[in-house]
């Protein structure tokens, strides 16, 4: 399984490369480079997913989010969603600063996956400016999600 971050309603939590603090990233800042709260360090850019913990969260990402949105929606007994995790992973890391890639349990989050009427998992959803602007779904490797979403 691939390393993902976390998120709580007020933003994404990024451990510090140089001391490991942990630091919040607040969602309408995930286009910038942070500075460490402890060590005073720079901060990486949002390179890795993010795994949405609620409803809560979710929303205020996409509220506030300046950055494209990249919703991967997946669960954890689906084998081509596992098989999906470092493709996302990848390009992730890939568009950091781009885009911000998050996933979305479907077993845990049946309210967010209810939104977007997903019907068949993996799949994915692009969001820019609070808004759905493209769909799509099956497995993807890395370079063909990038392109989906910067032609979507």
């Amino acid at each position: 399984m691939s390393h993902s971050l976390s998120s709580d309603e007020r933003g994404i939590i990024q451990s510090c490369p140089a001391c490991g603090t942990a630091n919040r990233i607040a969602y309408a800042k995930v286009s910038l480079h942070g500075r460490c709260g402890t060590c005073k360090e720079d901060l990486p850019l949002v390179a890795a997913p993010v795994e949405m913990t609620s409803p809560a969260a979710f929303t205020a990402l996409i509220a506030q989010s300046p950055l494209p949105v990249v919703i991967d929606f997946w669960a954890a007994w689906c084998g081509p969603c596992q098989m999906m995790a470092p493709e996302f992973a990848k390009a992730a890391e890939l568009a950091a600063g781009e885009a911000v890639f998050i996933k979305v349990n479907t077993d845990e989050q049946q309210q967010i996956a209810g939104q977007f009427r997903i019907q068949g998992i993996p799949a994915f959803a692009l969001i820019k400016s609070g808004q759905i602007t493209a769909q799509t779904s099956g497995f993807q490797p890395a370079a063909r999600l990038l392109a989906w979403m910067r032609q979507s």
